[in-house]
């Protein structure tokens, strides 16, 4: 398993184009349109039908404006990309809810669809430790974003049994958890003597650095910013459907080889994710120190785009080799 992360690691760092795409809102909408063209007309039916059991469908649908032609656009389409940062969005939506939602409690892994108020903060990564001075950690966190792929794409072939309700909760979340887990940050946490120390001052258990938010840079624009945030934010871009549509059509991120786009295993994708966010996310000149910001050069930002790209077109791929699956 180990091998195959560093051969994907060592894949991804091959020279790719670096044209600008995101990561927050419109990565996942990226990796939703790649992973739309990819899916069986199967597929697209039932991803389309479960779809509109979500409740924002009908805001959704309506917003899907005509083509310039005039003819219609492609509801099915706009939903499912639109449908991938749903699960970012509960995080602000008055019905939803943090009180009593931790990755220990009693609720932490259930899965009954959208009578689910829990935002569920940790399903989104897998913080895999390590440290460069011998810095110990805390138990993992025993909910996560693979325990919950594995238990959302389970649950999926209609012969799992569950209700549609269900089943359209576990895709709406699967076409985000799956863009979450390839960002390499969303599979790592840095532990050192010197965050060690920081969390004793704030009184708190030892987080580490949180999968890079609690690292300062300073990129190309001369801002500040968390080393999570920048690798999030990495590429800017749009917050409708439409710019991942019109990007995926004028731009192409080439497709990776496929025994990387057939490989549908989460615990070997987060293997992979930590591995680049070691090779890449973490190397010179970021420095290991919450005291210390430092300015990022051109050569780790260029790298970072198309370790990012990469990562987003990978994503795509697995997605629609998971739905394919599920919905044959």
């Amino acid at each position: 398993m180990r091998k195959f992360a560093a051969i994907a690691a060592v894949a991804i760092s091959a020279a790719l184009p670096t044209t600008s795409y995101a990561w927050w809102d419109s990565g996942h909408m990226r990796v939703a349109a790649i992973a739309y063209e990819q899916l069986s007309p199967q597929a697209k039916a039932e991803a389309s039908r479960l779809l509109k059991l979500n409740p924002k469908y009908g805001e959704w649908a309506a917003a899907v404006p005509a083509k310039p032609d005039g003819t219609p656009g492609d509801v099915d389409q706009y939903v499912f990309i639109r449908a991938a940062v749903w699960a970012d969005d509960i995080k602000t939506y008055k019905d939803y809810t943090r009180d009593n939602d931790t990755a220990t409690g009693p609720y932490a892994a259930r899965n009954v669809g959208y009578s689910d108020k829990l935002v569920h903060d940790y399903w989104h990564y897998k913080d895999i430790p390590f440290s460069t001075d011998g810095s110990t950690w805390p138990p993992q966190d025993p909910v996560n974003a693979e325990t919950q792929i594995k238990l959302f794409s389970a649950a999926l072939p209609v012969s799992a049994g569950k209700s549609d309700d269900i089943r359209s909760y576990d895709l709406s979340w699967l076409i985000h958890l799956i863009g979450d887990v390839h960002q390499p940050l969303h599979s790592t946490a840095y532990f050192n003597k010197a965050l060690h120390k920081m969390w004793q001052d704030r009184g708190k258990p030892d987080l580490g650095d949180r999968g890079g938010n609690e690292i300062t840079v300073v990129p190309a624009d001369g801002k500040e910013t968390k080393l999570h945030f920048y690798w999030d934010g990495i590429f800017g871009g749009y917050s409708t459907p439409l710019g991942a549509i019109a990007d995926n059509g004028a731009d192409k991120i080439p497709a990776p080889a496929d025994a990387f786009a057939k490989e549908l295993d989460p615990a070997q994708w987060l293997e992979e994710s930590h591995d680049l966010a070691l090779q890449f996310a973490y190397s010179a000149p970021v420095a290991l120190d919450p005291t210390q910001p430092v300015m990022l050069t051109r050569e780790y930002e260029t790298n970072a785009r198309k370790v990012a790209e990469a990562q987003i077109s990978l994503a795509g791929y697995r997605l629609a080799n998971l739905l394919n699956d599920a919905f044959k």
